[in-house]
């Protein structure tokens, strides 16, 4: 019986169909779209017919829901919007065009119907009006991870095949950049450079400075001791040794000349005497 009533509706589409086609109008929208709830949607529509425009063409749009024969929920004609959408749709159409685009905002979970687009069009032989007969199967869902609808772009023939792309594969997609563990390594890592270059610097001018200074105080320390040993040549040259009289077998004398500091080996401590040299004598007695 399921098999039979399913081949009536089948022929029952394909007769209307063929009868749109026969006449040569009729209205086109895709067949089915997925919404998330809180989301929008958007349902695009073209229609088209035999008949010339005139030259002040009256065409208005109107959209059903639920079934063929359902409440009205848009007309353009007379600016009507149901309660249950109002702030929630807008149709983007203009006067004159044969296509356009009905949105539905913050999309409800008991927006999940049929909907139907609806032509009024006023010719010379009178009001023609024809609508879409399967309309257009929205589902609504909350889970994030079923296909989006993508907006699609009025055209002349929208597809009847939604486009659609899924948020799935976006989750597996490898994350540019670095990861916090991989950039505290890196700055550990560079704050030591750092320190080691900077360690190495500072010790290789400590060592260029002591190297400066070792130089600077070794030619100071030769005229000191250039000095000191004629200091020491000087005074040995001024002590004289003591010399027997031989007439006097019992008497030893010994004398001491002192000389002004004229040399340059000379103590800058001795006093200088006015009379360039001065002797002194003194004598013992020997005793045999």
């Amino acid at each position: 019986m399921a098999r039979i009533l399913l081949l009536l509706l089948s022929v029952a589409c394909l007769h209307t169909a063929g009868y749109q086609k026969k006449y040569g109008y009729g209205v086109d929208q895709p067949e089915h779209l997925t919404g998330i709830q809180g989301g929008s949607i958007e349902i695009p529509f073209s229609f088209y017919f035999p008949w010339e425009f005139t030259k002040d063409p009256k065409i208005s749009i109107a959209w059903r829901w639920k079934h063929f024969h359902g409440e009205c929920i848009y007309n353009s004609n007379t600016h009507f919007i149901h309660e249950h959408f109002k702030g929630r749709l807008i149709v983007n159409w203009t006067q004159g065009q044969t296509s356009g685009v009905l949105r539905i905002l913050n999309l409800k979970k008991n927006d999940q119907t049929t909907y139907f687009g609806r032509i009024f069009l006023q010719t010379a032989e009178g009001m023609e009006k024809w609508q879409s007969i399967p309309g257009t199967n929205l589902t609504v869902t909350n889970n994030t991870s079923t296909p989006a609808t993508l907006p699609s772009t009025t055209t002349a023939t929208p597809s009847t095949h939604p486009q659609t792309v899924t948020t799935e594969g976006m989750k597996d997609e490898p994350k540019s950049g670095l990861d916090p563990q991989t950039i505290i390594v890196l700055a550990v890592a560079a704050a030591v450079f750092l320190a080691v270059v900077l360690g190495l610097t500072v010790f290789l001018g400590w060592r260029r400075k002591q190297g400066q200074r070792t130089k600077a105080e070794t030619p100071a320390r030769e005229p000191l001791e250039n000095s000191e040993k004629r200091e020491s040549i000087g005074h040995e040259g001024q002590y004289m040794d003591p010399t027997e009289n031989p007439k006097d077998n019992n008497i030893v004398y010994a004398s001491i000349s002192l000389s002004s500091p004229t040399s340059p080996g000379a103590a800058p401590s001795l006093p200088v005497q006015k009379n360039p040299q001065e002797e002194t004598v003194y004598s013992t007695i020997k005793a045999k």
